[in-house]
């Protein structure tokens, strides 16, 4: 299963979250040919959500559609995003068939030990 991370700063919940280009391989798409494309997620409770995204050369991949997955959820600065593929049940590991799940989640210390709350 490929996943990637990344500790949300400011600018990525008040502009556009900005993932790295080492971490393109997770991405169902070809980058061949054009700078925008859309990526589909589903989240925690089962919604699907559109990405459209555009890749920059220096930056990496910005998400046009990320502020509106936010809204109207408690996401804080040092909260992470989790954006893995999971194979759908019954697949032969063919994985082009693979869901994207995106999940965001806080580390807690709790009785000395860190746990992860689910924010999304």
């Amino acid at each position: 299963m490929s996943m990637i991370s990344k500790q949300l700063t400011k600018n990525d919940i008040e502009k556009s979250l900005l993932i790295p280009t080492d971490s393109f391989s997770i991405f169902p798409v070809q980058f061949e040919g054009g700078c925008f494309f859309n990526v589909t997620a589903v989240d925690s409770a089962g919604k699907a959500w559109d990405f459209p995204c555009s890749v920059q050369q220096s930056k990496g991949i910005v998400s046009v559609g990320w502020l509106q997955f936010l809204s109207g959820i408690d996401v804080r600065v040092g909260d992470t995003v989790f954006l893995h593929r999971k194979t759908m049940d019954g697949d032969d590991g063919d994985d082009s068939t693979a869901k994207l799940i995106i999940e965001v989640k806080r580390k807690i210390r709790l009785m000395g030990e860190d746990i992860w709350a689910v924010v999304l």
